[in-house]
């Protein structure tokens, strides 16, 4: 049963940065920028900063934040024994999770029992050098049915997390989206909504919704709301 009560909202509000995953997945961007975003994102107790895999080994060792790469990003469409080389890539060089897009090309031709066996694949890989994993979904591109039937394969090999978009769709994350998923996953996968969250209040009601865990690269900015918040609405 959902839960809007003041304390629940309260309770959000206070731990929001350790429901963040604090992103930076630009490919215009330069090493001192990445450097400067993980130092900065660094001072808030983040969940965990999260990066291109090519740069989780330039990250890792300056920031005490877990750090997080991605493979198949932001398209999925990558073979299965590519992503799980960037796994590996991944884990090797000092990062504690991974979020994997899948192949959407699977899901757009109907053919789930391809989907169900690359996600049971990126599932063992990750599991098998200890590293936590997300399958990046993208439900701006997915209708319904495709989104349930997909939720059912990850059901089957379960992974830390069902993610809902890389942020480079034709959308963002909405609540609709998060209560769907939730509906065929309940308890048995944790959600992280991403793409387009840019404030406190966005990350809110996602979370108050079912999202266990937000992804955005405005992390400080959020948290700075949220201060703005809680001292004038709540005077926390």
């Amino acid at each position: 049963m959902l839960d809007f009560s003041r304390e629940r909202i309260l309770e959000i509000l206070k731990t929001m940065n350790t429901r963040i995953d604090q992103t930076m997945l630009k490919f215009d961007k330069g090493l001192k920028d990445y450097i400067d975003f993980a130092e900065k994102s660094d001072k808030f107790s983040f969940r965990s900063i999260v990066v291109p895999s090519i740069m989780v080994k330039e990250i890792a060792p300056i920031v005490k934040t877990p750090v997080a790469g991605v493979a198949g990003f932001p398209h999925g469409y990558h073979p299965v024994e590519t992503k799980i080389k960037e796994i590996e890539y991944v884990g090797r060089n000092g990062g504690r999770e991974v979020d994997v897009v899948i192949n959407l090309i699977h899901v757009k031709s109907g053919n789930y029992s391809e989907v169900s066996s690359e996600v049971e694949k990126l599932v063992s890989s990750a599991r098998e050098i200890g590293l936590g994993i997300k399958i990046i979904v993208e439900t701006s591109v997915l209708s319904d049915e495709e989104l349930v039937r997909v939720c059912k394969a990850l059901l089957t090999h379960k992974p830390d997390f069902i993610k809902t978009n890389t942020g480079f769709g034709p959308r963002g994350v909405s609540v609709r989206d998060v209560l769907m998923i939730k509906k065929i996953v309940g308890d048995e996968l944790k959600i992280k909504a991403s793409g387009g969250v840019r404030n406190a209040v966005e990350a809110l009601n996602l979370i108050m919704f079912g999202a266990d865990v937000i992804g955005t690269s405005a992390g400080i900015e959020i948290i700075k709301d949220r201060d703005a918040i809680l001292s004038s609405v709540f005077q926390f």
